[in-house]
């Protein structure tokens, strides 16, 4: 017959050493509680950011963007976290997401509901969506 009493020890160890863990635990958290610091208004006149674009220097007009940029806009992704397009040069189409490359050349920086622009070094190209007629 198996003794009762050395498997209440052992069910009784069983429970003891995680409930001590768990209230080692609880008072650690209590100890090291975050320290909330007061942050002063910030006047957002001083913060000056060194990645702005000036769009009307560098778009490029229709003429400059079908001699090198020849690129047709077929689909479009657009999201609040994350958004992409769909290009199409030739008979091959590729999927850009946004701030990825293409070709290694153009940086998709700006989705829109019927647009997207990209830009090489100074130069922002903006491709509109192609309208399909049914």
């Amino acid at each position: 017959m198996f003794n009762f009493k050395i498997l209440k020890k052992i069910l009784t160890l069983f429970i003891l050493l995680p409930s001590a863990f768990l209230a080692f635990l609880l008072v650690l958290s209590f100890i090291n509680s975050p320290e909330i610091h007061n942050i002063e208004d910030i006047n957002l006149s001083n913060i000056t950011s060194m990645n702005t674009l000036d769009k009307k220097n560098y778009v490029v007009n229709d003429e400059e963007m079908l001699d090198d940029f020849n690129y047709k806009l077929i689909g479009i992704r657009s999201g609040l976290s994350d958004s992409s397009v769909i290009v199409k040069k030739g008979n091959k189409e590729f999927l850009v997401n946004h701030g990825d490359t293409l070709d290694n050349l153009y940086e998709l920086v700006e989705v829109n509901q019927n647009d997207a622009l990209f830009r090489n070094g100074k130069k922002m190209y903006r491709i509109e969506k192609l309208k399909i007629n049914k």
